[in-house]
């Protein structure tokens, strides 16, 4: 359902493997260049950090490469803070923030856009924060009722699903139920198409952004993210599917059902240390079958951190590109 002219080439969440210190990260994304990715997954940061400044996006940001700018990072800084926070909080002042953040983002959409002569931010990603405690699908269906009314450069706005609360259990993340936030998006697009016309006049589209990881957390299943993707599908809403790995076992990315985006498991020497990851080739090929049935042309993203951590430029490297080539193939075959 996307709705912007995009390489088909998976995007790369590259901020959550990449190195410390500037020189390190300037050679990590410089060596992102050689690897077959049609962009990046780019994180919205705090204000005033040093990703926000033209100068870093000048450095790192290829103005070729398609963006899928992602709002959680800061969403979960917020929350540390600020438990009202949040574009489902039935907190009136919460709410108005998370939008205020949103917005945020819109800027540094704009911003790119002059910056490499295109609307390089395809997708905006959103989150249904606080969840259940302290939210509501109503508050959430308000919050995208006006993101709807700016303009995006016609960028899709995706609202990623995570870890919802389950009895019994403390989550991750804890947000809304999947079957309410496709519930928010078909009320908030009026019960039509979920296709919309933004300020500019292009076309921004509402859909759900499935990641992998968060949804086998929420099952505590390799099936839930197949079962969620098909969910999104039959609703007409799936925009995106982020390939980041979960584990039921300790590991180096810490302990069982935890959120550290670990690569998946396979054959290529890279991935050994990801071994226990339950993201392999044959749950890849599940997905994106599910995603892509009925001619449905998502985005696709690979989100994965790399351990140990201070893994050299090199290892990194060869991470990304041994977890790209196994969904290209995946994806070919």
């Amino acid at each position: 359902m996307a709705s912007t002219t995009r390489s088909h080439a998976p995007l790369l969440g590259a901020y959550a493997m990449a190195p410390p210190g500037a020189d390190a990260e300037a050679a990590f994304y410089a060596g992102l260049a050689d690897l077959p990715i049609g962009g990046l997954e780019l994180p919205l940061a705090l204000e005033d950090a040093p990703s926000l400044e033209p100068a870093w996006s000048a450095r790192n940001l290829r103005p070729e490469w398609d963006l899928l700018l992602t709002c959680v990072p800061v969403v979960m800084r917020r929350l540390g803070a600020d438990a009202a926070y949040g574009l489902s909080s039935t907190d009136d002042d919460g709410r108005r923030r998370a939008l205020a953040d949103v917005a945020r983002a819109r800027d540094l959409a704009h911003r790119l856009a002059d910056e490499h002569g295109r609307a390089s931010v395809v997708a905006i990603q959103v989150h249904s924060a606080p969840g259940p405690q302290g939210g509501s699908r109503e508050a959430l269906e308000r919050s995208l009722g006006e993101l709807l009314t700016w303009d995006l450069l016609g960028a899709d706005l995706l609202l990623e699903h995570v870890d919802a609360p389950v009895a019994g259990r403390d989550p991750v993340k804890g947000f809304l139920r999947l079957d309410d936030e496709i519930a928010a998006l078909a009320s908030a697009s009026g019960g039509r198409p979920v296709d919309a016309v933004d300020a500019a006049g292009g076309s921004t589209a509402l859909g759900v952004s499935i990641n992998w990881g968060r949804s086998a957390i929420e099952g505590r299943s390799a099936h839930t993210p197949v079962e969620h993707v098909a969910a999104a599908v039959d609703a007409g809403l799936l925009g995106a599917v982020v390939l980041s790995g979960a584990t039921d076992v300790k590991t180096p990315w810490g302990p069982v059902w935890d959120d550290a985006h670990i690569p998946p498991c396979g054959d290529d020497p890279a991935l050994a240390a990801s071994s226990a990851s339950l993201l392999g080739p044959d749950e890849t090929a599940a997905t994106l079958a599910a995603a892509r049935a009925g001619g449905n042309d998502p985005f696709v993203a690979v989100k994965i951190a790399v351990r140990p951590m201070d893994a050299d430029v090199v290892t990194r490297l060869a991470v990304a590109r041994a977890a790209l080539a196994q969904v290209t193939r995946v994806a070919a075959a």
